[in-house]
Order: C-alpha cells, then sequence, then structure tokens
C-alpha cells in the first residue's frame, strides 16, 4: 500500500499544510501555537492596591493627629501639673521684727558733796562707833555718844537725820544689848531696861537698879556730839 494512498479517505492534495495543524507539534516535538501569559500577582489586584494606598493614608493621618495633638496634651498636663502644684503650696506669712537703733545717752552726774562725817579721838572707832562693835544699825545713822571703859563699849546712836530720836547700844564680856529711847541732860544720856538704868557720862558707866548700883566703870575714852 502506498501513501498518500489514493482514492477517499486519504490525505488531501497538496501535502501538509505550511504551518502544520493546529495543536500539532513541531520540529522539536513541542506543541506549536502562543506561549501561555505568566500566573497574576495577587498584589497587583485593584482591590489590594486600593486598600494599601487606604492604610498609608490612615497611617499618615495618624502621625499627623499624633503631632498635633500630644504636645497640647502634654501641654494641658503641665498646667494642670503647675497650677495643682501652685494650689497645694501652704501660705507662709514670716513676721519681721527690726530692733529700734541703739542711742548712746551720756549721763553726767555730779557727785554730791561729803557730808562732814565726826571723826571721834576713840581707839577702834568712827562716825558710827566701834569698828568691832557695838555699832550704829543702819548705813545713816550717825553716833551721838561713844565711851569705852576697861570691860565695856557703849554706843548712843542716832535715827538717820531724826534729832532727839536715840537708841543704846553696848556691849561687855557677858554679852551686848540694845536699848530704845535714852534722854539726854547736857553730855549724860540714859537708857532704860525696866528697873535698871544704864547712865552714860564723859566719866563714867554707871549701871543702877532701883537704888543700888551694880557697876561703876571709869571712861577711858569718850566722845560726843555738841547738843
Amino acid at each position: 500500500m502506498t501513501y498518500p494512498p489514493d482514492g477517499s479517505g486519504g490525505y488531501p492534495p497538496g501535502g501538509y499544510p505550511p504551518g502544520g495543524y493546529p495543536g500539532a507539534y513541531g520540529p522539536g516535538g513541542h506543541p506549536q501555537g502562543p506561549p501561555p501569559p505568566p500566573p497574576r500577582s495577587p498584589w497587583t489586584s485593584p482591590a489590594v492596591l486600593v486598600a494599601i494606598g487606604a492604610g498609608i493614608l490612615l497611617v499618615v493621618a495618624g502621625v499627623l493627629a499624633a503631632f498635633l495633638l500630644i504636645p497640647a496634651d502634654e501641654e494641658s498636663s503641665d498646667e494642670v501639673a503647675a497650677s495643682s502644684t501652685t494650689s497645694e503650696l501652704p501660705t507662709v506669712t514670716s513676721t519681721v521684727t527690726q530692733s529700734p537703733p541703739t542711742t548712746q545717752t551720756t549721763i553726767t552726774t555730779t557727785p554730791s558733796p561729803p557730808t562732814n562725817r565726826p571723826a571721834p579721838p576713840v581707839a577702834g572707832a568712827d562716825w558710827q562707833g566701834f569698828v568691832t562693835g557695838p555699832r550704829c544699825n543702819a548705813a545713816d545713822d550717825p553716833a551721838v555718844a561713844i565711851g569705852q571703859t576697861s570691860r565695856s563699849r557703849v554706843v548712843i546712836c542716832q535715827v538717820g537725820n531724826q534729832t532727839g530720836r536715840w537708841y543704846y547700844k553696848g556691849q561687855a564680856p557677858e554679852g551686848g544689848i540694845e536699848l530704845q529711847f535714852p534722854t539726854r541732860v547736857g553730855n549724860t544720856f540714859e537708857a532704860r531696861n525696866g528697873a535698871v538704868r544704864y547712865l552714860v557720862s564723859p566719866s563714867s558707866l554707871t549701871i543702877v537698879e532701883g537704888g543700888s548700883v551694880l557697876a561703876n566703870e571709869p571712861m577711858l575714852a569718850y566722845w560726843s556730839s555738841p547738843g
């Protein structure tokens, strides 16, 4: 049998089509025709691109809003904190007392002229009596009579500047005595202690009770102020 066969059912006259039959294989054994398109990426879809653009816009808007709003919030927070701190601070009131300036005052005093004090001519005595006693009580009480015997010492004192107001002070080995309101006749003074009388004169110290003389001591030294 020969190809192409003759008669019906054989290949058409003229042989194979120049480009071969559709869907036929080429010389290398590969199918003939245009290559299939490459697979499309899902990121190139219009819906995906719109969503991405919308997301970018939202991010940009959020960043801008953050820059615009956050400083204002921080400033408001700082102002609130500052006002809160200011309102919480206690009020302190200080009182300052200033001393008045010191003024130096100079006072000049003129000493009073010394009062003339008597100088009794009795050993160990001054104008108030005996230095070791007996002695006038007050600092301004002067002695008006001072006498000393071999065993006794006596002083007649005046109360201040009250002329005629006197008191008697005597001291002996047995002790001391003080009597108020003695009297004076000339240079003789008399002090009383109940029934006992003490007579002080330039010549003696005589102690008398009733009609009896208890002691008669001659004066060794005597002084009296004029009176």
